[in-house]
C-alpha cells in the first residue's frame, strides 16, 4: 500500500515528474483539499498581491557558503539558486533549458560544447556578463590550488575557448556525454568578474560571504546562526520575470518541531524540509499547503572500507541485510521514502532497479561469521545534528545492535561533518544523503565511488575504489550513444550493489509545507525556488 501525498493549490508550482510520482510508502492518504498542480502556468501578479512583501524560509542548517562553488549541500543550494545563474538549467521535468546562454551545441564525438551567449546582463555589482567572464570563472574555478570544492565537478575541461565576445567553447579532456547536464548543475554558476578579481589580488578576501550574481535577488546580510538576507535586484536582466518580493530571509532552524510551530504562527512562510510526522496533520490546516513527492536524493550509511572491520565485502553486506528499511521508512521518515534498490534514486537519468537488500537479520550472522566477526565490533557513526538525521542514526545503531555490532552516534553541525569527511580522518561510519544535481547518472555514481575521487576534499568519503567500476563509469561518460552509456551504468549499479560499499537506505521523498498566501512557490532539482514568488 503506498500514500499519495497531493499538494493543496495550484499556485505551488511543482516538478512535474515529481507530481506524477507522488507517492510514498506504507499508511493511509493524509486529507487534500484541493488537486495537485499538474502542468500548472505561472500566474499574472495579481493587483493585491504586496509587492514590497519579506518571505521568511526556514531551513533545517546553516549555510555552509554563499559561494557556488564552495558549497556542496542541498540546503544551502535553496538560498544561492535566488542570487546565481548559469549557462543552462534544469526545468521541471529534468530536461535543459538555457539561462544565460541563448543556445548551446554539443559536438558529434562529445569533446566540445559551445555556448552563445546573451548580451545586456549585469552582475549585481553592475559588471557585465559576457564570455571571458565564463572562461575566467571556470579557469578559477578548476584549477585545484585554488582550494574550491567543486574543483573536481569542473575537472572534466581541458581548456575554455573564448570566441567572440558572445560565444564560448567549453573543450572536454575526453569525450563527456554528460558534458551539457554538467554545465546545468546548480553549480555552474557565475559570479561578477570583479568579485573574483578580489579573491585572485588577496587570497584571504571571503567569497563565501561576498556573493555577486546575476539572479533577481542580491545578497544583502549573512548573520551567523539567524538569517541571510537577499533582496531584490532591480537591474535584473529578464524583465518579464522579476523579483515580486522586497527581500527573502532564510533562517537556519534545526530543531524540526521548531520549524514547524514557527509555521503555524506565521514566523516563517516557509519550512523547505518538514518533518514527515507532521505531513499528515498540516495538510488539514486551512492555512496551510503541504507537497510530498520523490526526490533525487539517497540517505545511505557510508562506511571507511579502508578499515580492517569493513576490508571484507561480506561484512559491509551483512549490514546491509541488518537494517529493515520498511521499518526505518516508516519509524523514521513516517512512511515518505523508498527503499534503496540501486545507488541512484529512480528519477536520475540511467537508473537500472537492482536486486537490494531485503530484511535477513539471520543472513547478516551469518555472513558476519564467515567474514570473522561472529561477536560483531563496535563502530562510530558520525550523523549531521537535524533532528531528522539524528532519528536516522539511532534507528541504525538499534538495528545493527541486533547483528552485535555495537554503535555509538556521533552529532555534529553540517559544516562541521562535511568538513570532518572532506579531511578524511577518523571517519568510521556516517550517514550521507547525496543528490544528484545533474539528475544524470554519472554525477549520481562518480563523485562517490570512483577510485580518483576519494579525500581529501572529495567525497568518497568511504575510500571505496574498485577498477571495474572505474572502467565502467568512464566508458559511459565516453559513450555517444545513449544505449552503450545505459547498458554500461546499468552494469556500475549491479556492481556497486553486490560490493556494498554503502548501507542503501532509502530515496527520501521532498516534504514542504508554506502559507496559503505565498504563491508561484517552485520546486526543481529538490530544491525550493523563490524566483517567481509572491505573497497576498
Amino acid at each position: 500500500m503506498r500514500r499519495r501525498v497531493r499538494l493543496l493549490t495550484v499556485s505551488f508550482l511543482m516538478a512535474t515528474a515529481m507530481l506524477s510520482a507522488c507517492t510514498s510508502n506504507s499508511g493511509q492518504p493524509p486529507p487534500t483539499s484541493g488537486p495537485a498542480p499538474g502542468n500548472a502556468q505561472q500566474q499574472e501578479v495579481p493587483a493585491k498581491a504586496v509587492r514590497n512583501a519579506e518571505l521568511t524560509v526556514a531551513l533545517e542548517a546553516e549555510a555552509t557558503s554563499l559561494d557556488p562553488w564552495n558549497s556542496t549541500d542541498s540546503n544551502t543550494l535553496h538560498i544561492l539558486s535566488t542570487m546565481f545563474e548559469g549557462l543552462l538549467t534544469l526545468d521541471e521535468n529534468r530536461e535543459v533549458v538555457p539561462i544565460l546562454a541563448t543556445d548551446y551545441k554539443l559536438s558529434t564525438d562529445a569533446t566540445s560544447l559551445t555556448f552563445h551567449l546573451r548580451k545586456g546582463i549585469l552582475f549585481h555589482d553592475g559588471s557585465p556578463f559576457d564570455a571571458e567572464v565564463v572562461k575566467k570563472n571556470l579557469d578559477y574555478v578548476r584549477n585545484k590550488e585554488n582550494g574550491m570544492a567543486r574543483a573536481s565537478f569542473f575537472g572534466f575541461i581541458k581548456e575554455v575557448t573564448v570566441v567572440d565576445p558572445y560565444t564560448i567553447t567549453v573543450v572536454a579532456k575526453e569525450p563527456n556525454s554528460a558534458m551539457v547536464a554538467f554545465m546545468a548543475h546548480p553549480s555552474a554558476t557565475f559570479k561578477s568578474l570583479k568579485e573574483l578579481q578580489k579573491k585572485i589580488d588577496d587570497p584571504k578576501y571571503n567569497l563565501d560571504r561576498n556573493p555577486v550574481g546575476t539572479g533577481p535577488y542580491q545578497f544583502r546580510e549573512w548573520k551567523n546562526g539567524q538569517f541571510v538576507k537577499v533582496a531584490a535586484f532591480d537591474g535584473y536582466w529578464d524583465k518579464e520575470k522579476p523579483a515580486k518580493l522586497a527581500a527573502i530571509l532564510f533562517k537556519p532552524v534545526t530543531e524540526a518541531s521548531t520549524r514547524v510551530n514557527m509555521l503555524k504562527a506565521s514566523e516563517v512562510d516557509i519550512v523547505t524540509s518538514l518533518p514527515t510526522l507532521d505531513a499528515r496533520s498540516m495538510g488539514t490546516d486551512p492555512n496551510l499547503d503541504v507537497y510530498s513527492g520523490p526526490s533525487l536524493n539517497m540517505i545511505y550509511v557510508g562506511m571507511n572500507t579502508k578499515l580492517d572491520k569493513y576490508k571484507d565485502k561480506r561484512v559491509r553486506q551483512a549490514m546491509n541485510y541488518a537494517i529493515n528499511k520498511e521499518q526505518l521508512i516508516s519509524q523514521v521518515a513516517d512512511g515518505f521514502g523508498t527503499a534503496a534498490d540501486s545507488p541512484l534514486s529512480p528519477l536520475v537519468k540511467g537508473y537500472a532497479k537492482q536486486q537490494g537488500y531485503p530484511y535477513n537479520v539471520d543472513k547478516a550472522k551469518q555472513l558476519l561469521t564467515e567474514a570473522g566477526y561472529p561477536d560483531g565490533f563496535a563502530a562510530t557513526l558520525w550523523t549531521r545534528n537535524s533532528t531528522e538525521f539524528v532519528a536516522i542514526a539511532e534507528n541504525i545503531k538499534m538495528q545493527l545492535q541486533a547483528v552485535g555490532i555495537k554503535v555509538e552516534v556521533q552529532a555534529y553541525e553540517s559544516g562541521t561533518l562535511f568538513e570532518r569527511l572532506d579531511a578524511g580522518e577518523g571517519t568510521d561510519l556516517y550517514i550521507g544523503r547525496w543528490g544528484t544535481g545533474t539528475a544524470e547518472a554519472d554525477w549520481g555514481m562518480r563523485p562517490n565511488f570512483a577510485s580518483d575521487r576519494i579525500p581529501p576534499n572529495y567525497n568518497n568519503s568511504g575510500y571505496y575504489q574498485n577498477e571495474q567500476v572505474d572502467q565502467l563509469l568512464n566508458e559511459a561518460l565516453k559513450a555517444t550513444a545513449n544505449s552503450m552509456a545505459q547498458q554500461k551504468y546499468t552494469e556500475a549499479q549491479k556492481v556497486i550493489m553486490d560490493e556494498a560499499p554503502w548501507i542503501f537506505l532509502y530515496v527520501p521523498d521532498v516534504v514542504i509545507a508554506k502559507r496559503k498566501n505565498v504563491l508561484d512557490v517552485g520546486v526543481t532539482l529538490d530544491t525550493v525556488r523563490l524566483q517567481a514568488a509572491y505573497k497576498q
